[in-house]
């Protein structure tokens, strides 16, 4: 009996400080989470009736805005925004992309980030544009790699385009990746940093991709394609395999398989123009049926006439045809259609159109309106 009261009194204070933790737990996570809500509430009222949002937007900014502590702070940074020229629209647009810029200080993070803008020559419009579209360019450190994308860029005045061009995934990491792989690019494959240049500009998310996938990349156009590094499509050879997977690739190879082409062939036109291979099957099958069934053009002129399919069939292709169409039928020209096609738009009307305005009345007219894919509905049937 006493053996029996000495193991109960051994557990009982057990118990009980298991049930005092379990009980102190539970305060904690009720005070908590009574905090939390109070803090969310705290912020949504503020964005709903400092900065105009809707109470379902400010809710979703709340959501997303995870501990996120209303402080004098906030209506610092809102008050720098409107100093440097941004409107109520732009700063609610800046708040909904990144809450947390609401925590930034003025002083340490944003004047010395502006500066830093201002000092590339970004207008105040530039700096209003760039922060609306990418906000988080304001928190990441920049300067390190600001000197690296200078000497890329050749200019300032580049510097600024490309930052114009930016967008959320514009960040201190993408941009490293993007002169490392700006480096692999001319240091180990030679290619013109120009055309480099160029591109960047253009397609610079391309160029952002993580570095070890950008190397395979470059690898496999180089092995796989057979491009050479000094040929212009290299770099839309890396396009084409950053854009689309292996088995969307392969699906269009199988596309043209269909059409009688040979992989010599497929890979041919590859090699000569990987943007060929950009648009979506249906867009390429509808142009396949008109140069082979229409035309009756073969694979291998094709496919060292690649050009044909990086331009539009019911924009350009179609309507030079009709065109072509006419002048034969009434004698008057017969030119090779290749070379029609790839005539800039001016030397073509100079070439083919204006000469025989009074001799073929309305072809002027039939050449704007032929435009319209409609019309060829019969052709491509």
């Amino acid at each position: 009996m006493l053996r029996i009261c000495s193991n109960f009194s051994q557990i009982k204070p057990l118990n009980f400080l298991h049930n005092f933790q379990h009980l102190l737990n539970y305060a904690t996570t009720s005070i908590s989470t009574s905090i939390d809500a109070s803090t969310t509430q705290s912020f949504t009222n503020y964005l709903v009736n400092s900065l105009g949002f809707s109470n379902q937007q400010a809710l979703s900014i709340s959501n997303r805005a995870n501990n996120f502590k209303l402080s004098p702070n906030s209506q610092v940074v809102v008050d720098f925004f409107e100093k440097q020229g941004f409107d109520d629209t732009q700063i609610r647009k800046i708040v909904s992309s990144y809450p947390r810029i609401l925590c930034s200080k003025v002083d340490k993070t944003l004047i010395p980030k502006f500066k830093l803008f201002q000092d590339l020559g970004f207008s105040g419009s530039d700096l209003v544009r760039v922060v609306s579209l990418n906000p988080k360019i304001l928190v990441h450190k920049l300067t390190p790699v600001i000197a690296d994308l200078r000497i890329i860029l050749g200019s300032d005045e580049n510097l600024v385009q490309f930052f114009l061009k930016s967008n959320r995934y514009t960040t201190s990491t993408s941009l490293k990746n993007l002169v490392s792989n700006v480096a692999l690019l001319e240091n180990d494959y030679g290619v013109c940093i120009e055309l480099i240049r160029h591109n960047i500009l253009q397609k610079q998310v391309f160029f952002m991709r993580n570095t070890n996938f950008f190397k395979k990349v470059v690898i496999r156009v180089a092995e796989e394609l057979r491009i050479r590094p000094d040929s212009g499509m290299f770099l839309n050879g890396i396009f084409l395999l950053c854009c689309y997977s292996d088995e969307s690739i392969e699906s269009k190879r199988q596309l043209f398989r269909k059409f009688g082409w040979s992989d010599y062939h497929v890979c041919e036109l590859i090699r000569r123009s990987p943007i060929s291979f950009f648009p979506s099957e249906g867009n390429i099958g509808k142009k396949l049926a008109f140069f082979m069934n229409e035309l009756g053009l073969d694979a291998e002129f094709l496919a060292s006439h690649s050009a044909l399919f990086t331009y539009s069939l019911e924009k350009r292709v179609l309507p030079r045809y009709r065109v072509l169409q006419v002048l034969e039928e009434n004698g008057l020209l017969e030119y090779k259609f290749y070379t029609a096609v790839i005539k800039s738009e001016g030397r073509f009307l100079e070439m083919f159109v204006e000469p025989f305005k009074d001799v073929v009345p309305g072809i002027h007219e039939l050449y704007q309106s032929s435009k319209d894919c409609s019309v060829f509905g019969s052709l491509s049937t």
